[in-house]
């Protein structure tokens, strides 16, 4: 008589999920921000202002005042600028510009350049908890502004307006820092002043 086998079985779909867990596990290991993704990135973005001299009509010409109207997806800052160039020599140029720094594409350099900023965020966040407003104040101050009968209905459609478009602006950024690893945070800390010249002085340039 063969004996019974009296250990638990998995199912073909727990073991195709235990496989495809276990051949995952070092891929996404593997994925964290290095400090060399960080440093060629920030390089990339200092070797830019050439190409931005050369495309400044084309930058101008794709620049839409409404845009200031919008909330900002932080989580996409350099895949939203990619996707606004495909097409145009721009593109070729950043292509050959991105490949000087070990980047496959466009999209991969702004794949990578998305995390690290979102890390940045993630990063000043930590450093200054109270540089965000307090969401609920400023629910409270809109509240109080449209029960001020002496305020003109303009100028509270145009306060409102800005207030919004802050709160906007910090769940956004907000999101775009939520789920940002610890591994990614000690691969940018070392370098985010450096980041954070380069960024800003890339936003003057395409206001």
């Amino acid at each position: 008589m063969t004996p019974r086998n009296t250990q638990p079985r998995l199912s073909v779909l727990q073991a195709g999920l235990l496989l495809l867990s276990l051949a995952l596990a070092p891929l996404a290991h593997s994925e964290n921000l290095t400090e060399d993704d960080v440093t060629s990135f920030i390089a990339s973005m200092e070797a830019m202002q050439p190409l931005i001299d050369k495309h400044q009509d084309f930058i101008e010409s794709i620049e839409d005042p409404a845009d200031n109207e919008r909330e900002v997806d932080f989580a996409r800052m350099m895949s939203s600028m990619v996707d606004e160039v495909k097409g145009h020599e721009m593109y070729d140029d950043l292509d050959d510009l991105v490949d000087d720094f070990g980047f496959s594409s466009p999209e991969a350099w702004a794949r990578k350049g998305d995390r690290i900023v979102s890390t940045w965020f993630a990063i000043e966040m930590e450093a200054q908890p109270d540089m965000a407003p307090d969401m609920a104040e400023m629910e409270r101050a809109i509240a109080e502004m449209e029960n001020n009968p002496d305020m003109p209905e303009a100028a509270k459609a145009q306060m409102r307006e800005m207030m919004e478009q802050m709160m906007a602006t910090v769940g956004s950024a907000a999101r775009a820092a939520e789920g940002v690893s610890e591994a990614d945070k000690r691969a940018v800390r070392p370098h985010v002043e450096r980041l954070k010249a380069v960024m800003e002085a890339e936003d003057n340039d395409f206001e």
